[in-house]
């Protein structure tokens, strides 16, 4: 241990403050950091001692383990209100640069789920969107999206990474309203593999219709990584305007 202004500093905070030099400094979000045993060698501290100051990096946030492949430095956290806005939209109100990856695009008939959402019969020709979605490159979502093709016509010959840009502009259909529910789930194969997180690793899944007017034009389903995404909500008590 080392005396500094009259307080001792263990050999746990010294490694902790000489890995976030490291980060700040020397490394950038994605970026694995040294191996613990170059840790040991370069730092002259035992192995716990690095292992216990690494679980103090990644509890805040800074660090994240990747489970048979090491420890590097984290992405960008974000903070959703929950209001409606695109997801590029919200990204740059963060300072953020958003990225979408169109993984898949097809028409195919409406299951029974899709079809009540979107309120069409079953059946019915929509548009499935397969999209990732990114911040300063890191995976932050995996959303499937289902639109009517009446609505849409050509919608798989448009630009399909801006879509309510794309409703607004080439169809003239304006995001007005829509209703969201948020699960919990842990990440299976698919969504480990798209997302480059563990398998099982907790995910937030968004489920959200939207309209413009009175008319329904997307059923969307987003799961996010739990790990980037926070969401929050002001409430307010349902008795309060009543004294109750």
């Amino acid at each position: 241990m080392e005396q500094q202004g009259g307080r001792t500093t263990t050999k746990r905070v010294q490694v902790r403050r000489r890995l976030e030099e490291l980060i700040d400094t020397g490394l950038k979000p994605g970026d694995a950091i040294p191996s613990e045993r170059a840790l040991v060698i370069s730092l002259g501290v035992s192995r716990v001692t690095v292992r216990q100051a690494i679980a103090d990096l990644v509890e805040v946030g800074r660090l994240e383990r990747v489970h048979g492949k090491g420890t590097y430095v984290t992405g960008p956290q974000v903070d959703s209100q929950l209001h409606l806005t695109s997801f590029s939209r919200e990204m740059r109100e963060r300072g953020l640069h958003p990225e979408t990856k169109v993984l898949a695009a097809s028409q195919e008939a409406a299951d029974a789920e899709v079809a009540e959402k979107l309120n069409v019969p079953v059946g019915r020709p929509v548009v499935r969107v397969e999209r990732l979605r990114l911040a300063d490159g890191t995976p932050m979502a995996h959303e499937v999206g289902f639109y009517p093709s009446a609505l849409f016509p050509g919608l798989l010959e448009q630009q399909l990474d801006t879509l309510y840009d794309v409703f607004a502009n080439k169809y003239g259909f304006v995001v007005s309203s829509g209703y969201q529910t948020v699960r919990s789930e842990a990440a299976d194969a698919v969504h480990a593999h798209i997302l480059q997180i563990p398998r099982k690793a907790p995910l937030l899944v968004q489920e959200r219709v939207t309209k413009s007017g009175d008319t329904v034009m997307e059923f969307a389903t987003s799961w996010y990584r739990a790990d980037r995404y926070r969401i929050h909500m002001r409430i307010t008590p349902s008795g309060a305007a009543n004294g109750a």
